[in-house]
């Protein structure tokens, strides 16, 4: 949930508003964020994982705020609560698809076997099994952005929050992308799409638009 969130950024003598002050309550299911380019969309996908810091308001997740938490205590709770598929997946390249989805489960202080279980169960959910020890420069597109949806569901989070997920790929992969992130929201997790597509957006279970730091439902 939003509660009079807004972003505000200084500009010379005067100050340029990114985002304007919002309430709004992101349900399970799939939220699809539109807008041009330099709507806002960025800046509200940064305020809502705690990246950024708003000028007003908060964000709740769970019953806790997340920009009243210090910067480790954010850390820690989108480690718990968020995963995050971007439109470069950003794997980190020395480590093989299999290696990449244990990464946050070593952070979050599993046991090396259980990790491992893990991360085998999540490629195979995605369809890479037979891919696991395949370095990010192995695998096509398609498959590193599988794999980034694998990682972002390691630790079981509640949100998933994906900025343009599709945008590097053809319409078939992106397909596969797309129909993995909604089965995720059918699951019961909240998923909150950035995308200027307007048929990626079409899938959606809510939609929200962005123009010119304005959000409207």
């Amino acid at each position: 949930m939003t509660q009079d969130l807004s972003r505000i950024y200084p500009s010379g003598e005067g100050s340029v508003t990114a985002l304007a002050p919002f309430t709004h309550t992101f349900p399970q299911g799939l939220t699809a964020v539109v807008g041009p380019s330099g709507s806002g969309k960025s800046t509200l996908l940064n305020l809502l994982a705690g990246f950024d810091t708003p000028s007003s308001g908060r964000v709740v997740v769970g019953g806790t705020d997340l920009h009243s938490l210090s910067e480790a205590g954010r850390a820690d709770f989108r480690l718990k609560h968020y995963g995050f598929v971007f439109q470069n997946h950003n794997l980190v390249t020395i480590l093989s698809a299999l290696e990449n989805v244990e990464f946050p489960l070593t952070l979050a202080g599993m046991k090396p076997k259980e990790r491992r279980e893990r991360a085998r169960e999540l490629l195979e959910r995605v369809g890479l099994g037979n891919r696991a020890t395949h370095l990010p420069g192995q695998l096509s597109g398609g498959e590193a952005q599988r794999v980034a949806i694998a990682r972002a569901l390691a630790c079981d989070p509640a949100v998933l929050l994906a900025d343009e997920p599709t945008g590097n790929l053809d319409t078939r992969t992106g397909q596969k992308v797309l129909d993995l992130l909604t089965a995720q929201a059918q699951g019961g997790r909240t998923v909150v799409l950035i995308t200027h597509d307007r048929d990626v957006a079409a899938l959606a279970n809510h939609t929200l638009r962005v123009r010119d730091g304005v959000v409207s439902s």
